[in-house]
């Protein structure tokens, strides 16, 4: 999987369910705001993260770049585990002073989420089409500013599974 790109993640495409998700809603917020509380967020979201990144390692090996079949054969299970994740993740009670860092993972979802549903259309137009998502995906997806905003604010490089 890091071996794609330096962040990691270029495989968010492969790993997400390519399903477009909905726009990234309010996060529930505590009222704590101690610098332990954010840890305990930014850990609780990262387990999450690593579980997710084991799940899809385990289906797809942790490749990128799959065959047109092999999407398409494995698009309902990582629909499930994308939603489990997006259950699991809302369940997590954002501190308010972790509430920069989950509009931070908001952005990153929302990407991820448009690279899910443009090739998911490029899979529906057939191989060619996929091939050039793909190749477009590799040239761009590693470039883009939420996934150094998300290192940066402290979440795992394993949260580009989603």
């Amino acid at each position: 999987m890091r071996a794609i790109a330096a962040g990691g993640c270029v495989l968010l495409a492969a790993c997400s369910s390519s399903r477009p998700a909905a726009a990234p809603g309010p996060v529930p917020v505590s009222s704590s705001t101690s610098s332990g509380a954010v840890q305990q967020y930014l850990t609780a979201v990262n387990a999450l993260c690593d579980g997710l990144e084991q799940k899809i390692i385990a289906l797809n090996g942790g490749q990128f770049d799959i065959p047109l079949k092999d999407f398409l054969a494995q698009l309902p299970r990582h629909t499930r585990l994308r939603d489990d994740f997006d259950r699991q993740l809302a369940a997590v009670v954002v501190p308010k002073s972790a509430a920069v860092k989950a509009r931070v993972l908001a952005a990153y979802i929302a990407f991820a989420s448009k690279l899910d549903a443009a090739r998911l259309r490029a899979a529906r137009q057939g191989a060619v089409a996929y091939r050039r998502e793909i190749d477009a995906e590799k040239k761009s997806a590693a470039s883009d500013p939420s996934i150094a905003a998300m290192e940066a604010a402290g979440f795992s490089e394993s949260c580009t599974a989603r």
